[in-house]
């Protein structure tokens, strides 16, 4: 059954309708026309009775993990041990430098803003190994303090502080998860059965943690007992090596390695990668519309392109029911999204890396691709 469908019936009775119905059973020689006595005293009922339907649908909908939303869906999914992802903080890497360049201590609990206009506030959190490194944590849940990189003025001033910036993410922050992948979540759950250290709970165990939003799951790809996870943060960029090494020691720690102190179960020796970066330049001829320029549409395709390949690394984990993983950077498809810009009249000669072929990427044990917009050329 189609999704609108459920409940679509209920949409029938309407007040017209239900006002027609009783009064069809009104006996023939009373008046029922529209400011009569019985045509007033049953428009109320039906009125009520129409808002009735009307809400009686939407316990329909919220009764199926296919159509339920927002609180609903959260309890039907509870049902089977599920819950939303929430939204998490972004920790950060921070570097300090004093006034003559030397490495600087800065106070935990100092505050940092970054410099944009709509800024994201950071806290000072932890003193890392390095000299001058410290852990910044954003005070604002969300994706949007995984984005900047530069410079961080101090919200208070520190005597003796040069320059201050923040450049890798140790822990990348997440949006709360939507009704759309908490059910895709929900159904996937269904559909395979999680066990103690099968694919499927590597690929659940590893979802679930902070920070990463796609994995791709290889086991025994260097012999027996040894899988390896490779997973794209909640971005879809690529790790940073802070993040592998975190991911790493909650699923098998490296001392220690394979014997159950992580996540991993017992003899499971777990290698933690982040893809390997495909980078990818678009290069195309467009024709415009009368009244649109090539320097008017230019970002507008950008924006287009990257729209397609961050698609394409959100897809990235989907797998066919043999776990194999595939991906291939269509011409045609990016055709189709650059179309779908205001202005164009046609688009032709796109090549991909100087080429007119489509691209595969690579996805085996031992080498995962991920791919990236490079440069985009319009002639």
């Amino acid at each position: 059954m189609n999704p609108e469908d459920i409940g679509k019936f209920l949409e029938n009775y309407t007040f017209e309708t239900l006002m027609e119905q009783a009064l069809d059973q009104v006996p023939a020689d009373i008046d029922i026309r529209e400011g009569s006595i019985i045509y007033d005293a049953l428009a109320p009922a039906c009125y009520r009775l129409s808002d009735f339907y009307m809400h009686l649908k939407n316990v329909m909908l919220d009764a199926f993990a296919l159509t339920a939303i927002g609180e609903y869906l959260d309890l039907r999914v509870g049902e089977r041990g599920l819950t939303r992802y929430p939204a998490t903080k972004a920790v950060r890497r921070g570097h300090f430098t004093g006034e003559a360049g030397q490495p600087f201590e800065v106070p935990i609990g100092s505050r940092f803003a970054t410099v944009e206009s709509d800024s994201v506030f950071y806290t000072v959190t932890a003193k890392l190994s390095s000299p001058g490194y410290f852990e910044l944590t954003a005070e604002s849940e969300g994706s949007a303090g995984n984005s900047y990189a530069g410079q961080i003025l101090p919200i208070e001033t520190i005597p003796g502080l040069g320059v201050s910036n923040i450049d890798e993410i140790i822990t990348p922050a997440r949006n709360t998860e939507t009704d759309d992948e908490l059910r895709e979540r929900y159904f996937d759950f269904l559909r395979k059965t999680s066990f103690g250290g099968n694919w499927q709970d590597y690929r659940e165990t590893t979802l679930g943690l902070t920070g990463v939003g796609a994995v791709q799951v290889y086991p025994i790809w260097n012999g027996g007992g040894t899988v390896k996870v490779s997973i794209l943060d909640s971005d879809y960029n690529l790790a940073s090596p802070t993040f592998l090494n975190t991911v790493k020691d909650i699923l098998d720690p490296v001392v220690g390695a394979g014997k159950g102190y992580g996540l991993a179960p017992i003899g499971h020796q777990v290698t933690v990668v982040t893809p390997t970066k495909k980078t990818i330049n678009v290069s195309l001829h467009i024709d415009t519309l009368i009244g649109y320029t090539k320097e008017t549409v230019t970002p507008l395709i950008k924006a287009a392109v990257e729209a397609y390949f961050l698609s394409l690394r959100q897809a990235w984990q989907d797998s066919d029911d043999l776990h194999n993983y595939g991906q291939t950077v269509y011409r045609s498809q990016i055709i189709a999204a650059i179309l779908k810009v205001e202005g164009l009249a046609n688009v032709a000669n796109v090549l991909l890396n100087g080429s007119e072929a489509d691209i595969p990427l690579i996805m085996t044990g031992e080498v995962q691709e991920a791919a990236f917009m490079g440069t985009v050329t319009l002639t």
